[in-house]
């Protein structure tokens, strides 16, 4: 995936091609998936003929999106992506689908192809959705608009069941996931493997209840004039809804030059400071694994080092 220049990598979804998980020690650990080259290339190609033809897009208006790794492309009505787990695509197109809270918090309204032998919501390896209005905030300038968006989004899908795809991703970020949560064994060079033994040795447990979230809120809303926040490219776990503000709070002190005031700013409750560590520990999983398969890129490369003083705020807000 392709880094951004001031932030951390964008969550992808899975799909990708299984490799090895090699723990410190050097040995072979649960499997963990990584794109190949081969993989890679057939998303820089694009959409297929098929693909275009089963989701009515006009060819010749076909062009490449800036931003979502390479892979995103439009032509100018419809967004098309290449589908990584099709099991989480089809989830978050029928929740789309299904979606009526349009004026506080818009989504991705998601398009069926037609046609051939193509059924549910994918052709060729490909989904596609309508063009959602808007642009990028300026953060951290506009980080409270990120809040507020956030906050509508999880208020309208808290009473969501758990889906069960979670349980088979493979991904860097939901083993991330699993390192914050599930006590996933670390992976990494030195310096990752000691700031989470660093951040492990500060978990404690949490209260609050579970619900479907947004892993990756901060740099996925648009505004528009007129018209209520949107948000998307989503990748949803299913953990207390102040872990997807911790995310957001730790990933722009860190990456965006936010201050450290926010990790205050931003608290939802007694299970806070717990809630930043584990946000922390969320994106060190991804950032060990790619570093043992010499995968950092852009801001990574450095993301243990920005981290510093990350942590020792986020530590010193631990309770005694």
């Amino acid at each position: 995936m392709s880094p951004s220049g001031d932030g951390p990598p964008r969550v992808a979804s899975s799909g990708m091609v299984e490799t090895q998980q090699v723990n410190a020690a050097g040995n072979v650990a649960e499997g963990v998936r990584l794109f190949t080259a081969a993989d890679g290339e057939w998303r820089h190609r694009g959409p297929t003929p098929g693909a275009v033809r089963a989701f009515g897009v006009r060819e010749r208006s076909l062009r490449r999106l800036q931003g979502g790794q390479g892979h995103a492309w439009t032509d100018g009505r419809l967004v098309l992506k290449p589908v990584g787990c099709v099991p989480e695509h089809t989830w978050k197109c029928e929740v789309y689908a299904a979606w009526t809270a349009h004026d506080d918090v818009r989504v991705p309204e998601p398009v069926m192809p037609r046609g051939g032998d193509e059924t549910g919501w994918t052709a060729d390896g490909w989904g596609a959705h309508v063009l959602v209005p808007g642009q990028d905030l300026e953060l951290p300038r506009e980080i409270e608009r990120v809040k507020a968006a956030g906050d509508a989004f999880h208020a309208e899908v808290r009473d969501l069941p758990r889906p069960d795809f979670l349980d088979a991703r493979v991904d860097p970020w939901a083993f991330g996931d699993r390192l914050a949560w599930d006590e996933a064994e670390p992976i990494g060079d030195a310096a990752t493997l000691e700031m989470i033994e660093r951040l492990q040795a500060h978990l404690a447990p949490v209260a609050d209840a579970d619900q479907v979230i947004h892993g990756d809120i901060l740099p996925n809303v648009l505004v528009a004039d007129g018209l209520a926040p949107a948000v998307i490219d989503w990748p949803p776990y299913f953990r207390p809804v102040g872990m997807a503000n911790a995310i957001a709070v730790t990933d722009a002190v860190t990456f965006r030059g936010a201050p450290m005031a926010l990790l205050d700013e931003w608290e939802t409750g007694e299970d806070w400071p717990q809630l930043l560590v584990r946000a922390i520990l969320y994106r060190l999983g991804p950032t060990g694994f790619f570093a043992l398969h010499n995968r950092l890129q852009g801001s990574l490369v450095t993301h243990v080092e920005r981290l510093g003083p990350v942590v020792d705020a986020v530590l010193a807000r631990q309770p005694a």
